[in-house]
């Protein structure tokens, strides 16, 4: 708890309903990173798992019960939930989705964001795909990162094995 009040300190209190400059979630991650001695990525990752498994379940629970899968959820996301974080959150740009089905277990997402947090989103996929009680084996071909115009990633969907 206290790490949390030291990255916390001097911050906002930071509501759902509104928009925030990306250099503030930059320098949370690298306060967080820092105060937890462990590598950016390493953070944003985690935080995408969790996020995807708990906190977006909690925000959008319609959604994710209408959705039988991991596959079924991720196929409908940039319609349904950033369609409507656009509507209703003014200055809100999340990324850009291109989801489409990858034979009958996966998915491909193209993700194009000037914030190139490509490690986020396949944090929220496998948060997602927990949710669900699924694993998730997730290849990103191409990155942002790495001068591409957009990162792919091909995420395959398997039920989770009780035994792991």
């Amino acid at each position: 708890m206290d790490r949390t009040r030291e990255v916390f300190a001097n911050e906002p209190i930071y509501l759902l309903s509104e928009a925030y400059p990306d250099e503030r979630l930059l320098d949370l991650i690298s306060r967080t990173a820092e105060a937890a001695g462990r590598a950016v990525d390493e953070i944003v990752y985690d935080f995408g798992v969790f996020t995807g498994k708990t906190t977006f379940t909690r925000l959008y629970p319609a959604f994710y019960s209408s959705a039988p899968s991991a596959r079924e959820f991720l196929l409908t996301v940039e319609e349904r939930i950033h369609e409507l974080v656009r509507a209703t959150i003014p200055n809100a740009v999340p990324p850009q989705l291109k989801v489409e089905e990858l034979g009958s277990d996966g998915v491909t997402i193209d993700y194009s964001s000037p914030r190139q947090l490509c490690v986020l989103l396949r944090g929220l996929a496998d948060g997602t795909a927990r949710h669900y009680g699924e694993t998730a084996a997730i290849d990103e071909t191409s990155c942002m990162r790495e001068g591409a115009s957009s990162c792919r990633f091909e995420i395959k969907l398997s039920p989770s094995s009780r035994d792991a």
